[in-house]
């Protein structure tokens, strides 16, 4: 029990933590010795339940953990979130995902398949970068801006020749995306993709996920995104006002 309760502990920092953490800051905000949260931190890993960033060595919550919530998953967001996913891709056609914050970049929460042939698909638990893609962008344009210029440090990696990688260039977008309430990309992550997102926002300006869609870009484009636009804003919209309707009873 006793072993238990430091892993429990390490995942409960890890959870509440705004940042991913060293194995060093582990151990001291536990008060733990080094030997010992290196060993629980291990056991966690090979479990899947902590995940390290290869870049900086930093750890965060696994992926895995969506998985053991499986019983769980559909309370909540995700269960708020189903229905109006299902209508939007039954009146579209386009598969949409339903994303959230996982430190420093994307997660897929949830996602329904759209009914076309040629399609982008997604993978619940999936991990996506938030300098890149429609629904990454959007995630991020509405964190705080200490935030925003933590993960701008990290480095943009560049997916495709149209993927945002200086600094002040991505800075604008973000804005953009504030004062039009909706990120676009084009190609940004996939090569001949075209995609839409909109944030799930509760209070004021505070995102709790984001709606997103793909599709190739042969059938949405820049130009025809406006009739599938005003649905999945207003599907997002309808998310919102259901969790906040929630959380007032």
């Amino acid at each position: 029990m006793n072993t238990l309760d430091k892993a429990l502990r390490i995942l409960t920092l890890l959870g509440e933590s705004r940042c991913e953490l060293s194995a060093a800051d582990i151990a001291r905000s536990l008060a733990l010795p080094r030997s010992t949260a290196y060993r629980h931190i291990l056991a966690l890993k090979s479990q899947g339940l902590v995940e390290e960033d290869p870049g900086t060595g930093r750890l965060r919550l696994g992926a895995r953990l969506l998985q053991l919530a499986g019983g769980v998953r559909r309370q909540g967001l995700v269960e708020v979130a189903l229905p109006q996913m299902e209508r939007l891709v039954a009146e579209t056609g386009e598969t949409v995902i339903l994303a959230g914050l996982h430190g420093t970049s994307g997660i897929c929460l949830e996602r329904v398949e759209g009914h076309h042939a040629l399609r982008v698909s997604h993978e619940r638990g999936a991990i996506f970068p938030l300098h890149a893609g429609a629904t990454g962008k959007v995630l991020l344009a509405y964190l705080p801006r200490e935030d925003q210029e933590r993960i701008i440090a990290q480095g943009l990696p560049r997916f495709t020749a149209t993927t945002i990688t200086a600094p002040g260039e991505l800075r604008a977008e973000l804005a953009t995306i504030r004062r039009l309430g909706y990120a676009e990309s084009d190609g940004e992550v996939i090569p001949y993709t075209y995609g839409l997102a909109a944030p799930i926002l509760t209070g004021a300006d505070r995102i709790v996920a984001a709606l997103g869609a793909s599709a190739p870009s042969t059938r949405l484009d820049a130009k025809s995104k406006g009739p599938f636009l005003k649905e999945l804003s207003a599907t997002a919209r309808a998310i919102a006002r259901e969790l906040v309707g929630q959380d007032a009873n």
